[in-house]
C-alpha cells in the first residue's frame, strides 16, 4: 500500500481538517485576514499545473458556496504520472478567492475561502472532496474541468501522450472523463510511459 511520497503531502491532507474549523470559525467571526485576498497558492514544482481562478459561477452544474456541513461527503485520490516522473495536483482546484492558508505550513493548505465548489481541493496530496447536501454523482471531466484543464485519451492538462487510466487497480478502456469519483475511488493517470497501479492509502479520518 502506497503512503504519500513525502510527510509534507501526508500532514497536507491529516491537517487541513483540524485547521478548517477553527480558521472557519475565526473567519467567520472576524472576517478574513487582511493579507488573505493577496495570499497567492504557490505551487510546489511537482504541481502538473496551476489551479484555475474561479469566479463562482456553476461549472458543470457544480454550485460554489460556503462548506457544506454534513450531506454527501467523500475522498477520491488522483495520482498523476508523465514519462514515469509524478507530478501533483493543485490546492484550489474549485476554490474561489480570496483564501486562507495554514501560515504555519511551507505548503498550500487551505483552511478557508469565499467559496467552495462541491469538488475541490485543499491540498496537494491528490485527495479531491466531494461534498453536496445530498448524494451526488461526480466525474473525473468534471475535476479537471474545475481544474480548467483538458482530459483525454492524449492529453492530462499540459501533458500530451498516450494516457493510460487504471481505477482502483484496474485498467479502465474508457473516456477517462467518464471515470466515477466515489468514496475512496483510486484514479491513476499515466501519460506517455505506464507505471504500474500505485496504491494510496487515505488518512485513516478520511
Amino acid at each position: 500500500m502506497r503512503h504519500p511520497r513525502s510527510p509534507r503531502r501526508r500532514l497536507g491532507a491529516l491537517g487541513t481538517l483540524a485547521a478548517l474549523s477553527a480558521l472557519a470559525l475565526f473567519t467567520g467571526l472576524c472576517g478574513a485576514p487582511a493579507a488573505a485576498a493577496d495570499n497567492p497558492i504557490v505551487d510546489d514544482p511537482p504541481v502538473l499545473a496551476t489551479a484555475a481562478v474561479l469566479d463562482g459561477k456553476p461549472i458543470d452544474g457544480i454550485p460554489a458556496g460556503p462548506m457544506v456541513a454534513g450531506g454527501y461527503h467523500v475522498h477520491s485520490h488522483l495520482t498523476l504520472y508523465v514519462d514515469g516522473t509524478e507530478h501533483w495536483v493543485p490546492a484550489g482546484v474549485g476554490v474561489t478567492r480570496p483564501i486562507v492558508l495554514d501560515p504555519t505550513r511551507p505548503d498550500p493548505v487551505i483552511t478557508a475561502a469565499e467559496g467552495f465548489y462541491w469538488l475541490h481541493t485543499h491540498d496537494e496530496s491528490g485527495v479531491i472532496h466531494a461534498e453536496a447536501p445530498t448524494p451526488h454523482d461526480f466525474t473525473l471531466g468534471e475535476f479537471f474541468d474545475l481544474w480548467g484543464q483538458p482530459l483525454t485519451r492524449h492529453a492530462v492538462g499540459p501533458a500530451d501522450g498516450d494516457v493510460t487510466v487504471w481505477v482502483d487497480g484496474k485498467e479502465y478502456d474508457g473516456d477517462p472523463r467518464d471515470v466515477a469519483l466515489k468514496e475512496h475511488t483510486e484514479v491513476q493517470l499515466n501519460v506517455g510511459r505506464d507505471v504500474p497501479f500505485q496504491p494510496y492509502e487515505f488518512p485513516s479520518n478520511f
